[in-house]
């Protein structure tokens, strides 16, 4: 089964999509992605949120909705969710 956008380039079509509604081109879009994506601090960082779901632990981000949310009330349960 095709899933789109591709596995291996769904990061940058994913920022893509959305930086796309701020500026004119799609192709723009995708260069500001790209750059995104490649970036070790963000890469980084990500690695760091994956590794906390995983673990069952919220990642402290206040950006993940759920995570955050479990912070603020403390509401966090033993799974993490």
């Amino acid at each position: 089964m095709s899933v789109y956008p591709p596995v291996d380039d769904r990061l940058k079509r994913l920022l893509a999509q959305e930086i796309n509604c701020s500026v004119d081109t799609f192709k723009l879009a995708l260069w500001i992605a790209d750059g995104i994506v490649k970036s070790p601090e963000i890469r980084a960082e990500l690695e760091r949120i994956a590794t906390a779901h995983h673990a069952g632990q919220p990642c402290g981000d206040r950006h993940c909705a759920h995570c955050w949310n479990a912070t603020l009330t403390g509401s966090a349960t033993e799974d993490g969710k």
